[in-house]
């Protein structure tokens, strides 16, 4: 089995895409529509060296594949890294909070998107390629809304567009919320 691990670090002030292939589970959260993030999830050990950075937020996509008989299988989900998220005194609001699940819930979002697109295709073994492809398109469009989510909400301290970022993402996992029980795709439809 081949599994690949992206990570997203979101800060109030920096992001950064990383490539991580150990992780605790015990200190994973995966994304579920009943548990919020709460400030005792952010177990980091903050980076005092840079006044500017508040917090962070270490969320992730993370899929599998493996070759089952002639075809591609494959498992998708976004988790939170407690151990490598921080919050430092001054950002421990339900504020700053709120800002740092939404970064959580956009990496849901992007998940959800990706299962739905790999779900209008079939992918044989020896089609990795082509898959990973669409992988990283997707990849790429969930860094880049990351990013646009800090910039328009300037890290939180613009409120109007902190609450139109949490309608719209709100309004995108319900739409897309289908998706997220297709964990697994195969062709009887069934996911695991």
């Amino acid at each position: 089995m081949k599994a690949r691990f992206f990570s997203i670090v979101v800060a109030l002030f920096s992001m950064a895409l990383f490539t991580n292939s150990t992780q605790r589970p015990n200190e994973i959260i995966y994304w579920n529509a009943n548990q919020k993030l709460t400030l005792n999830d952010f177990k980091g050990k903050p980076d005092f060296a840079d006044p500017y950075i508040i917090a962070m937020t270490y969320s992730g996509i993370l899929f599998y594949t493996e070759c089952d008989g002639y075809e591609l299988k494959y498992d998708i989900s976004s988790y939170f890294d407690k151990d490598e998220s921080w919050v430092k005194l001054e950002a421990r609001t339900d504020h700053h909070l709120q800002h740092e699940q939404l970064h959580f819930d956009i990496t849901e979002l992007y998940a959800r998107k990706l299962k739905e697109r790999l779900s209008e295709e079939t992918f044989y073994c020896g089609e990795e390629e082509r898959f990973n492809h669409i992988v990283d398109e997707f990849l790429a469009n969930w860094e880049s809304e990351q990013h646009s989510y800090d910039l328009e909400t300037h890290y939180s301290n613009k409120h109007d567009e902190q609450h139109a970022w949490e309608a719209k993402i709100t309004s995108e996992l319900a739409a897309h919320d289908h998706a997220h029980h297709d964990h697994v795709h195969d062709e009887s439809g069934n996911g695991e």
